[in-house]
């Protein structure tokens, strides 16, 4: 049974850093391969919903897959721009807040106004590319940790 575990551990370690560096390495046309997937995924969920008769269900996954998959970078760009707007605005928010306090906190302040980079990145920059290549290097490094440690075993 340890040898099947160590086994599993082995290969998930492995997936985390085949995934960790292919986002390292394509974080760019990682959200086109995400929108992509999205809109197979809601026309295959609309499509097997009318087959089941489901069809209010199933309309509405079918126009919600084609959508993403005709308009997938347009309408993407739309998300990360408000998505960013409003991560910028809530920073702000809690940076007036941090800064009211009696007792300045550093950590508060650090993290409001670090919502507020991202957020600003994330509508008007590159950010998305950036976190991409975080959790891809996140990924990787929790996979060769991973790693190490089933082969210790």
């Amino acid at each position: 049974m340890a040898k099947k575990a160590n086994n599993s551990a082995l290969m998930s370690s492995l997936l985390y850093i085949v995934i960790g560096v292919l986002l390292i390495i394509f974080r760019d046309q990682t959200l086109g391969w995400a929108m992509t997937i999205a809109g197979i995924v809601f026309v295959v969920s609309g499509a097997l919903d009318l087959v089941r008769r489901n069809y209010t269900s199933g309309a509405v996954s079918l126009v919600i897959g084609i959508a993403i998959l005709v308009l997938g970078w347009t309408a993407a760009q739309i998300v990360l721009l408000v998505m960013g707007i409003l991560i910028a605005v809530k920073g702000l928010f809690a940076l007036f807040d941090a800064l009211k306090r009696k007792r300045k906190n550093i950590i508060l302040i650090l993290y409001a106004l670090f919502s507020i980079v991202i957020g600003l990145l994330l509508a008007f920059g590159n950010g998305f590319g950036m976190m991409v290549m975080v959790v891809g290097i996140l990924l990787t490094v929790d996979g060769v940790l991973g790693l190490l440690s089933a082969l210790k075993k």
